[in-house]
């Protein structure tokens, strides 16, 4: 609640400067968006053919960015598309094969998460691809501890990863929720205890794991009045460029502000609204050239450095900026 009148009372000073902020023209967000298509294409592959590994951040978030652009009418390179969809649907379970920290011998695997939400996109799964999320979803229900929630790693590299359950278990949930929906016993049973455990446990406030969260409590049709301090809280931390930051210490970028945009969407803000507008005004202003946006690389513990090499996390942000401007376009 307190967080909630906060945010009603920045909200209601800043209405002026909201009022008269630049906003990207619709042809301006479509254009930004094909030219992030293009550059999740081209980067996908080059990554695919010199790693011959499939990742999270270049192949599920990019087969997602591309089946949300899809889905609401911009083109995408279907080849590549089918290409990246199939190369997830052969990956087996997604397990790791790294040993588990020390004391959490449930730590869960990040893969079958994103790959689960990445195939889900598809409206109408082929068979090869409906096989896979089996396997994956098995892997992320066998994950789950008894409290309820998903137990993340220390020491791994944020926003892909982190230590938070709460972002863990609102990902998890929510790759959960299609097979819930068409009957699937289990993973209704595990929904419902990760649910339960984040109704019961105070939030982290990471901004990850709110704006996720909002996605997830949107889908499943939770009360307006855990609805809506989520989104008020999300727009209380809107910069003053019309980004978000993933956390605190860091400015405005496209991983931050295109899943901001892609929650706030689902709570129904209009393509017109201020914030949604000048979220999209920030994107649409900082995408470079080549259809990427800048990304800069957090470190696993507070004090580190971040990873010498920026393509995971320039293709990871880059596939966000485009969900978010899909969603809310």
């Amino acid at each position: 609640m307190r967080y909630f009148v906060v945010a009603l009372i920045l909200l209601a000073t800043s209405r002026v400067a909201l009022a008269d902020a630049p906003r990207a023209e619709p042809s301006s967000v479509d254009a930004t968006i094909d030219r992030g298509l293009a550059f999740l294409t081209s980067d996908a592959l080059a990554w695919k053919n010199e790693h011959h590994c499939a990742s999270c951040h270049h192949a599920a978030l990019v087969v997602w960015a591309m089946r949300e652009a899809k889905l609401r009418d911009h083109a995408v390179d279907e080849p590549v598309l089918a290409e990246l969809t199939q190369w997830m649907a052969e990956s087996g379970d997604g397990k790791t094969s790294l040993p588990r920290p020390p004391g959490i011998p449930r730590a869960l695997n990040e893969k079958p998460i994103s790959y689960a939400l990445a195939l889900e996109a598809n409206p109408q799964p082929d068979a090869a691809s409906s096989e896979c999320l089996k396997l994956l979803l098995t892997t992320v229900k066998g994950d789950q501890i008894e409290n309820g929630s998903w137990a993340s790693w220390p020491d791994t590299r944020p926003p892909i990863f982190g230590n938070s359950d709460e972002r863990a278990t609102v990902f998890a949930t929510l790759a959960l929720l299609p097979a819930a929906a068409a009957g699937d016993e289990s993973a209704k049973a595990a929904r419902d205890k990760g649910v339960q455990w984040l109704l019961d446990t105070k939030s982290d406030d990471d901004p990850q794991s709110v704006a996720i969260r909002l996605v997830l409590w949107q889908r499943l049709g939770r009360p307006t009045a855990e609805i809506e301090p989520l989104a008020a809280r999300i727009q209380s931390r809107q910069n003053a460029d019309g980004g978000w930051s993933q956390a605190p210490e860091m400015p405005s970028d496209a991983w931050a502000t295109g899943q901001v945009l892609y929650a706030l969407a689902h709570a129904s803000f209009k393509p017109d609204h201020p914030t949604i507008a000048r979220g999209q005004q920030f994107l649409a202003s900082t995408q470079r050239t080549d259809g990427s946006w800048p990304m800069t690389s957090r470190p696993t513990k507070p004090g580190g450095e971040g990873s010498k090499s920026l393509i995971p996390i320039t293709g990871a942000g880059s596939a966000w900026a485009v969900m978010g401007l899909s969603r809310s376009r």
